[in-house]
């Protein structure tokens, strides 16, 4: 069984905006809503949703999220990503969660992303929870 990383920016973002920042990027977060996780983490019971992943990878198990390693160049990377989006007019909230295919979030923590040591955040990433980054 594999696992598999899931984020959304929610917000009124401009799209213009979201894309300047985005392809600086090898990882994405897609504009979305909590909902739109969601959905993508329930359709991994019949096939893995791309659309809401944060990496193009067949799958996530080696990636260092979860693995407590704040350090990883991955954590730096997407530490960037995420303060870059946070940064943007308009946005409100970052969704992200690891799951584990064929499983539901099977619960919801919601903290505001400057009260966030971001890189120990990622590196200890809980299974099986999706979180609320709020900006």
């Amino acid at each position: 069984m594999c696992y598999y990383l899931y984020g959304s920016l929610y917000g009124d973002v401009s799209k213009v905006e979201y894309e300047n920042v985005s392809r600086k990027y090898d990882y994405k977060i897609a504009l979305g809503t909590k909902h739109d996780v969601k959905n993508a983490v329930k359709a991994s019971f019949d096939f893995v949703q791309d659309d809401y992943r944060i990496t193009d990878w067949i799958c996530d198990c080696d990636s260092p999220v979860g693995k407590h390693d704040p350090y990883d160049q991955m954590i730096v990377d997407l530490c960037t990503l995420v303060q870059d989006l946070a940064s943007l007019s308009g946005a409100k909230s970052i969704y992200i969660c690891k799951t584990w295919a064929g499983k539901h979030n099977k619960r919801e923590i919601s903290q505001k992303l400057k009260d966030t040591n971001l890189p120990m955040f990622l590196a200890d990433l809980q299974e099986n929870c999706l979180y609320c980054l709020e900006i």
